[in-house]
């Protein structure tokens, strides 16, 4: 099965079509978004879900959008539980009803999907010579044999690596990431993986081809070809 994983669009139709076209150039059997593809509107200072607010104040109404989206794999991210916390059960219908309804996690052939706001993340690097990014705290992460999010805006990838000491630490090192080059995955080896796929709101905007089948997968970016 090949996968094509998403993550971090905000509501940016513009962007959603960039990906959408660059998927189906490339081939795909499943689309996957990993949370935050909606955006809610009330920062996260003003949140309070005791006042009443109109969806419109909450939420930009996209109807095109979200019926898109409701067709695909969705993993509910921090922007979507906001939006669903300050609505009322009566005005989350329809495709709005569908996009909030994701389960927070979601597995995605050998990997688990989440949206990547359950765990703390530092400012880097942990890796010497490689730029400063924030990096996952490493305890907090599930153990699983990839885990693959979005959340922190960035490409990233990481071998986890097990140091079988009582305290449970887990030794990290970064790996390149080349755009369009294929990278072999082992879900049955001693090493981890830590993927984040990158955001989609953005020009390019990154996406993620997972192929369970061939174990691999590849980063791409997706530009316009209008």
């Amino acid at each position: 099965m090949r996968y094509a994983v998403v993550a971090d669009l905000h509501g940016k139709r513009k962007a959603w079509r960039r990906v959408l076209d660059d998927v189906q150039r490339r081939g795909a059997d499943r689309i996957v978004c990993l949370g935050d593809y909606l955006d809610a509107k009330v920062p996260w200072r003003g949140h309070d879900s005791t006042t009443r607010r109109d969806v419109t104040d909450v939420v930009e109404p996209d109807p095109r959008l979200w019926r898109e989206l409701a067709g695909v794999d969705l993993v509910l991210g921090n922007q979507e539980w906001r939006i669903r916390d300050l609505l009322r059960d009566e005005q989350t219908v329809g495709d709005l009803d569908v996009l909030l309804a994701a389960p927070a996690t979601r597995m995605i052939g050998a990997a688990t999907a989440m949206h990547g706001h359950q765990f703390s993340w530092d400012d880097g690097p942990i890796c010497p010579g490689w730029p400063a990014v924030l990096y996952p705290r490493l305890a907090q992460l599930p153990d699983v044999p990839i885990l693959m999010v979005g959340h922190s805006h960035q490409v990233l990838l990481l071998d986890l690596l097990s140091l079988g000491d009582p305290a449970g630490a887990v030794l990290a090192r970064r790996r390149p990431v080349t755009p369009g080059r294929p990278i072999p995955v082992d879900p049955g080896g001693a090493r981890r993986l830590f993927v984040n796929v990158g955001p989609a709101r953005g020009k390019p905007s990154r996406w993620l081809l997972y192929d369970d089948t061939a174990s691999e997968m590849t980063f791409h970016e997706a530009v316009s070809q209008r």
